[in-house]
């Protein structure tokens, strides 16, 4: 006897993706299709239980679309017998009052969900699948944390039953991802009689062994920056014996392909021409393409650079195009030299000394009749 189980987290439904002009409206749609991918795999395999290890909503106020998407999904899972149990992250949980409550409370409150939505102590669940007897534990996200705090110090996770399941949503030690400034839990702070732990936050999918329990990120299901444009996104089938899980598989879902181009300057020939092949030659109308330029240019080599011109060469190659210039060091021209300290009067008699240089005793007295007319001007107006 066993307990099948599906693992998703950080699905960062309505994301703003500001980023995308007129292109956000399909980039929310892309982080719903691929949290669909994972309803419909739960439709399929009936899984037992669903298990969402925080950020389902990308922030506290997502569209009505998908809260009522959302609703439609849960209910039906429900109904087919699926028990899903939800924490929040860290962007679907109020930071103040003012946010409210979790926009997943609602789910909870419709009794398709259970939420644990207390950030403070683990939330206790229990069901029984067949003859084995099952508690689940969770814990949601609370952002009154300080760095390096361990969100688990003090507090009570017994658990009963012969499955024991513990989801929160942290950072946790020996997972790489983790920031310096986050709370994050050591690994002695797990019990030793879980067989599964499992957390989101961290956008890569990883798992370890922790004595007879797994300790499982699932990874987001969707890409949300170029930092993971090289991991595979998707979400986790368990199965789950008394002597622990005995196989785990990861399933992908559609992503959105992510790439960078790096460019190294100088850039023999045309640079703006040269900039165009290379996006002509990657050209892919599913992709988000990012070209980084690097190196040391000189100002005459910049002038044959426009961003703005090739922005516009590439806007339909690619599902999104842009460029990071930020890298580029821009060589200064030679520092001109100082002029010499000096007065209007210095001035004057050297521009008069000029002239008489190469003129005729005649011209040399009238030239110096008119630089002491000019002198006694310029005294009178107060320059020296």
């Amino acid at each position: 006897m066993s307990v099948q189980a599906l693992v998703t987290a950080d699905n960062h439904l309505d994301p703003t993706a500001a980023g995308f002009s007129y292109r956000r409206y399909d980039r929310r749609r892309d982080h719903l299709l691929c949290f669909e991918e994972v309803m419909k795999y739960a439709e399929q395999n009936r899984p037992d239980i669903l298990l969402v290890a925080g950020d389902l909503f990308d922030s506290v106020r997502p569209s009505n679309h998908s809260r009522a998407r959302l609703m439609q999904d849960f209910k039906s899972l429900s109904e087919k017998g699926i028990k899903i149990f939800l924490v929040s992250g860290h962007h679907d949980t109020p930071k103040s009052v003012e946010e409210g409550v979790s926009p997943l409370a609602v789910y909870g409150n419709s009794g398709y969900a259970v939420f644990f939505q207390n950030p403070s102590e683990p939330t206790k669940a229990k069901m029984k699948i067949g003859q084995l007897e099952l508690s689940v534990l969770g814990l949601s996200y609370n952002p009154l944390l300080q760095a390096r705090q361990d969100p688990l110090t003090g507090l009570d996770l017994r658990a009963e039953g012969d499955i024991r399941i513990f989801v929160t949503h942290y950072p946790i030690e020996g997972f790489s991802g983790c920031a310096a400034d986050e709370a994050v839990i050591k690994l002695s702070s797990f019990p030793q009689d879980f067989q599964l732990i499992t957390a989101g936050h961290i956008h890569r999918y990883q798992k370890k062994q922790l004595g007879d329990a797994v300790i499982l990120i699932p990874g987001s299901t969707e890409r949300t920056s170029f930092q993971e444009e090289d991991d595979e996104k998707g979400f986790v089938w368990l199965e789950i014996l008394k002597k622990g899980v005995s196989s785990i598989e990861h399933i992908r879902t559609p992503a959105r392909r992510y790439k960078t181009l790096t460019v190294e300057w100088p850039i023999q020939g045309d640079t703006l021409e040269v900039l165009k092949k290379i996006v002509e030659e990657y050209s892919d109308l599913d992709s988000v393409l990012r070209l980084r330029l690097r190196g040391k240019v000189t100002t005459e080599q910049l002038a044959g650079y426009r961003r703005a011109d090739l922005l516009a060469y590439a806007e339909n190659k690619y599902f999104h195009f842009s460029v990071d210039d930020g890298e580029l060091v821009i060589e200064s021209p030679e520092p001109l030299e100082a002029l010499p300290l000096t007065t209007p009067l210095e001035e004057l008699r050297r521009y008069f000394a000029s002239l008489m240089e190469n003129s005729s005793e005649e011209e040399v007295r009238i030239l110096r009749d008119a630089l002491n007319l000019a002198e006694a001007k310029l005294k009178e107006a107060g320059a020296w």
